[in-house]
């Protein structure tokens, strides 16, 4: 017999995780302590004495009497157990008629298709291996004839509260086998190749993982330098220092630098520009090492299973822009993702055109687009639903038009 149980110990939901295939670190109880301006739950469906599903939800008050009850990556559940997952529903129903939401929004870890980028924009087969994919007919099905009302597949990268589409490097064989770098590079075009490996410790080119504090300085400033000329928003120093305290060794902060005196010396040593000499002199005269770029990336919460490591934070000082900085640092990380074991490594999302400069950027790579099977709706009050539906939409629209006249 099945049981609901909410507030469940940290302790078994972590766990639990541990031991689950293809968990989302948005489905780790240690991402609810990130995401503070919410209010969390950890649930749990036992069988008899066994816990056999949890989820993660975070809560958000939109103010005006109007909560919404969102689990993002999850649940972790068997989608393909229809009794199961109806359970989980009429447990979800009730708790949020309980708390009062006016609706739920789930956001499954399961894509309705994982295709090679080759295979898209060649139409030439590629090999992959299906993790994410397997039987995903049945498990949207089953959530549709439960009443989850799904938002559909929607390709724009703002849209839905998660992307979507996201580039995805393959470190594994189709029967999940791990492979080596020499063997990841294998499949990557030959000028994409060039760039990686030799090419960046030649120059000078290395990497720090930051584990301390302080060290988040360095790390804020490569992130505001990004801030600054695409004129976005990311995220303040106190939120990376909650991921570092609340994440640890998973919170995989990096910094890439480059040695201007190996810099200096490869380039007289092979015929280097002058001009471009002269310049590497010039900053020897204050630093030796010159910081250019930085990254978070979160390693998975699972130790069973399919792995994935996700890399979610980015910025590049485009000084020296020949040394190609940016893709060091994504060659870093597919390295030290094989050392953690993983099967994948996610660069993030995209528009699901693949023709936005992020996609132009990571195809680089030679990765698999998983097409995440995207939002689903439990309807709790129906009114209230119809109102924020519509009321969000023109709310964003003002606060673009706000944001142009700055």
């Amino acid at each position: 017999m099945y049981k609901f149980k909410i507030n469940i110990d940290s302790n078994e939901y972590h766990k639990f995780i541990e031991n689950y295939s293809t968990v989302s670190f948005m489905q780790d109880d240690k991402w609810a302590v990130v995401k503070n301006n919410f209010e969390n739950i950890l649930c749990g469906i036992y069988d008899d004495d066994k816990l056999i599903s949890v989820c993660s939800i975070l809560i958000r008050n939109l103010g005006l009497n109007l909560k919404l009850m969102y689990i993002p990556r999850g649940p972790l559940i068997d989608f393909e157990n229809r009794e199961l997952l109806s359970f989980f529903k009429n447990s979800l129903y009730n708790l949020a008629k309980k708390l009062k939401c006016y609706a739920i929004t789930i956001e499954p870890n399961f894509c309705n298709s994982e295709v090679s980028y080759k295979e898209i924009t060649t139409n030439i087969k590629c090999e992959t291996p299906i993790n994410y994919s397997h039987n995903w007919e049945t498990k949207h099905n089953n959530l549709i004839s439960l009443g989850f009302k799904h938002k559909g597949f929607i390709k724009e990268i703002d849209k839905t509260y998660q992307p979507r589409f996201n580039m995805v490097i393959n470190l594994c064989d189709k029967d999940n086998n791990i492979l080596t770098i020499d063997d990841v590079l294998k499949n990557f075009k030959s000028k994409n190749r060039y760039y990686l490996g030799s090419f960046h410790e030649k120059r000078g080119v290395y990497f720090k993982r930051i584990t301390k504090e302080e060290e988040l300085e360095d790390f804020m400033r490569i992130i505001n330098c990004t801030e600054q000329r695409q004129n976005i928003n990311l995220r303040n120093i106190t939120y990376f220092k909650t991921i570092l305290h609340t994440f640890k060794e998973q919170a995989l902060f990096l910094l890439g630098y480059v040695d201007l005196e190996t810099y200096l010396s490869f380039l007289t040593n092979n015929n280097g520009k002058p001009e471009e000499i002269a310049d590497i002199k010039s900053r020897l005269k204050n630093n030796r090492h010159l910081l250019l770029s930085a990254s978070l990336t979160i390693l998975p919460s699972n130790k069973e299973g399919v792995k994935m490591c996700d890399y979610i934070y980015a910025g590049n000082d485009l000084d020296l822009p020949q040394l190609r900085i940016s893709t060091a640092m994504v060659y870093e990380l597919m390295k030290i993702s094989i050392q953690e074991k993983c099967h994948y490594c996610n660069l993030g999302g995209v528009d699901g055109s693949l023709k936005d400069h992020l996609s132009v950027f990571k195809s680089k790579f030679n990765p698999i687009v998983f097409e995440y099977i995207g939002e689903y709706d439990l309807i709790i009050n129906k009114s209230k639903y119809l109102l924020v539906n519509k009321a969000i939409p023109v709310a964003k629209k003002i606060r673009h038009v706000m944001k142009k006249k700055k």
